[in-house]
């Protein structure tokens, strides 16, 4: 087993990436030859050129050759480096999750990319970073999973309906985000094919806008339908990405896997896990549907990755699929809650955009008559996420509060335009704070900011609760905490 091994060959193609700073030199060098001598300057230091490009991928192979990695009882060693060679040995109990990335462009190829995150890690990166030959990432894999594994646990399966895997897909798409992928994949698709394709998908959009406006002002139907194309493009994405979603509980890990193009696998160790996010906007809270997220050091860390535990159930099975896959984790009903007078806490910053948004577009439309259509339809369009944030902070009102079982807090707030219940271990709650406004003395009321960290600090918002019920609720007087 402890036997060195090398990565997938088509390392060294990823490792010329790092070395192509080094190109600078051979156009340095044609642009000051092509200014002295013209073309015969240049060809006369070709040479150098070429010496540059087998330098860099001489280093490129260097680099692959010279990184290895074991397989030990202990857990994963690694070394790496050209001029200053490292040596890392993470040990397979400080592993939070180990993820499988299998591209469809590399599948061909038998390549798997690996990935391993520690609590040492950085927030931006994973501890180690291999592309890997499919049966030797397997193998890694497969050993961590018999690590986790317990002789007498029985492993339990979770695999949602398709219509959940759409709920959950449409509760992710974001249209600004698709907006941009959008305009930047045609952008480098006119560079790349010329400039003709690119005007004529543009042009063609904009003559679908001009026929599908229904009487609304060209611009502001081509920005609605680009909202609705962005939308749509990143609803088919987070769709592909987290089709075929199943979820193995044994008896120390988690086995998440999902993708049709890329598959991706992760193994989540179940200690660390920070805290389950259970997850509602107006519409899946009208629908009766909820999504499940864990937070866990690796898990939904980059931008592709399956971030989910439950893309989304009904409520009278949400307690059974968490009972199965995570029964460490209790749900608790709330111990401390707002008060009735505290609704103006919850609804001052969410009220005046609903009121301010619409008396600018009609001054603004007055002022500038001939754009009045366009501003009083952009003016309606914003004051749709205004009133949206107001009814999610009039749910966070009836909802919000704290509640402990045992050594597990529950948390329910609001947190843009979602509604969290959040069941978080005590021992993952990295700073308690209870904050105080001049006008919350008076009464003994307070806010409950609970600080964890998963990849980044997050911040769970409780507001204005009891303050001695906090306290009690969250075992503060332990912690020599006096009211």
């Amino acid at each position: 087993m402890n036997q060195a091994h090398r990565a997938h060959p088509i390392m060294v193609l990823e490792h010329l990436s790092r070395f192509l700073y080094l190109l600078l030199l051979p156009l340095l060098r044609g642009v000051a030859a092509g200014l002295r001598n013209g073309l015969a300057g240049w060809l006369a230091g070709a040479w150098f050129d070429l010496l540059v490009l087998l330098l860099i991928v001489g280093l490129a192979v260097a680099r692959w050759l010279l990184l290895t990695y074991e397989r030990r009882p202990e857990g994963l060693f690694v070394q790496a480096g050209i001029f200053w060679r490292s040596r890392t040995l993470i040990p397979a109990a400080r592993v939070d999750t180990m993820a499988l990335t299998y591209p469809f462009w590399l599948r061909p190829l038998g390549a798997v990319r690996l990935r391993v995150d520690t609590k040492a890690g950085g927030f931006d990166q994973a501890d180690i970073r291999l592309t890997l030959r499919r049966r030797d990432a397997e193998e890694l894999f497969a050993d961590r999973e018999e690590g986790l594994s317990g002789e007498s646990y029985l492993p339990r399966e979770y695999t949602p309906r398709g219509i959940y895997i759409a709920a959950l897909s449409a509760i992710l798409s974001n249209s600004l985000a698709g907006v941009i992928f959008f305009s930047t994949f045609i952008s480098q698709t006119g560079t790349l094919l010329g400039e003709e394709l690119e005007n004529r998908i543009y042009g063609t959009f904009e003559t679908f806008t001009r026929m599908m406006a229904f009487g609304l002002p060209p611009a502001a139907a081509a920005i609605a339908y680009l909202l609705l194309f962005g939308w749509l493009f990143t609803f088919v994405r987070n769709l592909i990405r987290h089709k075929n979603f199943r979820v193995r509980r044994s008896a120390g890990a988690l086995n998440i896997s999902g993708g049709i193009f890329t598959l991706r696998r992760y193994s989540v160790a179940v200690e660390a896990i920070n805290y389950v996010d259970i997850r509602q906007s107006v519409l899946t809270k009208l629908l009766g549907l909820y999504s499940v997220f864990i937070h866990a050091v690796g898990y939904g860390k980059m931008e592709d990755d399956v971030s989910a535990l439950i893309p989304a159930t009904a409520a009278r099975d949400l307690m059974r699929h968490l009972s199965l896959l995570l029964p460490e984790f209790k749900l608790t009903s709330r111990q401390a809650k707002p008060n009735p007078g505290a609704i103006f806490r919850f609804l001052n910053d969410a009220f005046w955009p609903c009121v301010l948004l619409p008396a600018a577009a009609i001054i603004l439309g007055r002022v500038f008559p001939t754009w009045a259509d366009f501003i009083h339809w952009v003016g309606f369009m914003s004051c749709l996420p205004a009133f949206l944030f107001l009814i999610v902070r009039i749910l966070d009102f009836t909802s919000s509060g704290i509640g402990r079982h045992n050594d597990i807090y529950t948390l329910r707030y609001s947190s843009g335009f979602y509604l969290h219940t959040v069941m978080m271990p005590r021992e993952k709650a990295a700073n308690i704070t209870l904050r105080q406004s001049v006008f919350q003395k008076m009464d003994n009321k307070c806010d409950v900011l609970i600080y964890s960290i998963s990849e980044k600090r997050r911040r769970h918002h409780i507001r204005n609760i009891d303050k001695d019920m906090a306290i009690q609720v969250l075992g503060l007087e332990l912690m020599g905490e006096k009211a």
